[in-house]
């Protein structure tokens, strides 16, 4: 490869990374809007399931090694069931504004340090300067808001997010190059669902009929919003490292806050448009790095 397609390449992965992430601030606009519903998540998810399907089961006829990778389906399944759930909990009180970038904060150092250390994924000094910017400024963003009513509690349940966010990135990185993304996301959300369906049906039941009468944009919005922003992370994971793409993923958190800020006239501070800056500086850095 010369090093013109190589620079090619990596901002080919860097713009559809960017799409990642607006798809991922609108699809979480939603849950928010929904105030958390663990019913309008889990229908989300149920839809994307049934989305993936045909394309599964077209990927599993060409690709035959499934077997390999299904431990990392069934982990990553486990572990979005909880990241949903949580989720679900730091929207019910939270803005989005202040919750979406603690949780995708500490999901990017998180991620950052367990791909260098069990991944062995160089860092280099740009790219470690980019992902500092970009931690920094997403956690400024979130923690703006936290003497707010009910806010504490809220980024407590981010935090907690973050820590799923940075667990089953890893567990994606290495599923991935061993199964077809559309195999390995149709048997996550499917696994995801599966586990939360007693939750629903026992504590939710009335909820989700009420969801499927009244919340059919929002269980659009995450379903389609959802399948399409890890479709297209786990296809760039195969080509890029992890640590980084986690990192210009992101920029969702810019488009979030925003989205909070004009949309839903949460609050907005310095320290916000201090920590969107930070975050801009910080996929700049990102971009420039070889």
């Amino acid at each position: 490869m010369t090093g013109t397609e190589g620079v090619l390449m990596s901002t080919t992965i860097f713009s559809v990374v960017l799409l990642a992430a607006l798809l991922h601030a609108l699809w979480n606009f939603a849950a928010r809007n929904a105030r958390g519903n663990l019913s309008v998540l889990w229908l989300g998810i149920v839809l994307a399931s049934i989305c993936c399907l045909p394309f599964a089961l077209a990927s599993v006829a060409v690709d035959r090694e499934l077997m390999q990778g299904l431990p990392f389906i069934l982990a990553t399944g486990v572990v979005h069931a909880l990241y949903f759930a949580l989720l679900g909990k730091s929207y019910e009180t939270g803005e989005i504004s202040s919750v979406y970038p603690v949780a995708r904060g500490t999901g990017v150092m998180g991620t950052g340090l367990a791909a260098s250390v069990l991944l062995a994924e160089p860092i280099s000094l740009s790219g470690a300067g980019g992902i500092f910017c970009v931690c920094a400024g997403i956690l400024l963003v979130g923690t703006s808001d936290r003497h707010r009513r009910g806010s504490l509690r809220a980024i407590a349940y981010a935090l907690a997010v973050g820590g799923s966010i940075a667990v089953y990135s890893i567990i994606d990185k290495v599923g991935v190059e061993l199964v077809n993304p559309v195999c390995y996301i149709f048997g996550m959300f499917s696994i995801t669902a599966f586990i939360l369906t007693p939750v629903i049906f026992v504590k939710h039941r009335r909820e989700c009929c009420l969801a499927l009468l009244t919340m059919q944009r929002h269980i659009w919005l995450i379903g389609i919003g959802s399948m399409g922003t890890y479709l297209i992370i786990l296809f760039t994971y195969r080509t890029g490292m992890v640590s980084y793409i986690v990192a210009v993923r992101e920029f969702s958190v810019v488009v979030g806050a925003l989205l909070g800020i004009v949309i839903l006239k949460e609050h907005f501070s310095p320290a916000k448009g201090l920590g969107i800056a930070a975050v801009t500086l910080g996929l700049i850095l990102i971009k420039a790095t070889p």
